[in-house]
């Protein structure tokens, strides 16, 4: 089997804030457990860039895939980053300004991707998504905006989770296994279709409300850890 985790809905329950998230030390235990069993078949594949999920799961240093495939570390640790396309300044001028209007608005600045958080001040959702049409609509084909949990992020359309998902399997430890992509939202349906062509294993995190791609379901984070717990030495 190759592993392949999102982080936030997945391995931890999502926060008001994303710079509120923990996760305890039991988990990360059960990571660097899971990883080596699989002999580093495992990684992470995230919306958040690769240094903020390395500061949330330290010590731990797994195989990521950040922004959306956007970044990308290999098992040896090597760094890959896909030449960035820059979000122009008065964009991101704009998103602050909107961000201002309401305390609630949280606006997440990953270098290479903006995305307006919503979720302490839901009723501002149309306002966001209007703006964030305009915004997208002006800016061309080489920029996508991704829809998600109570988010809307502006980001280059270099890459997703379905080609994170296929650029590691074309590696070792990775090739030959079977694929299994775990993901709760939108973002990761990508990696869903893509794991489903190679005959790998989708798994939905959540009530799966609408239509996804993802062939099993498992109800909750607290699933998700238990399901990884049988995978680790004895």
């Amino acid at each position: 089997m190759a592993m392949f985790l999102d982080f936030d809905g997945t391995l931890v329950d999502i926060a008001a804030r994303p710079d509120l998230v923990q996760i305890s030390p039991q988990l990360l235990t059960t990571l660097q457990q899971a990883h080596d069993r699989l002999d580093g078949a495992l990684a992470f594949i995230s919306g958040r860039s690769i240094a903020d999920l390395d500061k949330l799961v330290a010590p731990l240093r797994l195989p990521t895939a950040g922004i959306h495939g956007l970044e990308y570390r290999d098992n040896s640790g090597i760094m890959h980053p896909i030449p960035p396309l820059s979000i122009p300044a008065h964009v991101k001028d704009r998103l602050i300004a909107l961000a201002a209007t309401d305390a609630g608005l949280i606006l997440e600045d990953k270098g290479n991707s903006l995305a307006m958080h919503y979720r302490q001040s839901p009723t501002k959702e149309r306002l966001v998504r209007d703006e964030l049409e305009k915004i997208f609509s002006a800016l061309g084909p080489d920029f996508i905006l991704q829809d998600g949990k109570m988010v809307l992020e502006l980001r280059p359309a270099a890459a997703n989770k379905g080609t994170a998902v296929r650029k590691f399997m074309s590696e070792l430890p990775f090739a030959g296994r079977v694929p299994v992509f775990i993901g709760d939202d939108i973002t990761d349906e990508d990696a869903f279709r893509a794991v489903n062509e190679m005959q790998g294993y989708s798994v939905r995190v959540g009530n799966g409300r609408g239509t996804s791609s993802a062939r099993y379901m498992l109800p909750d984070v607290a699933a998700v850890h238990d399901w990884i717990v049988p995978l680790l030495p004895r």
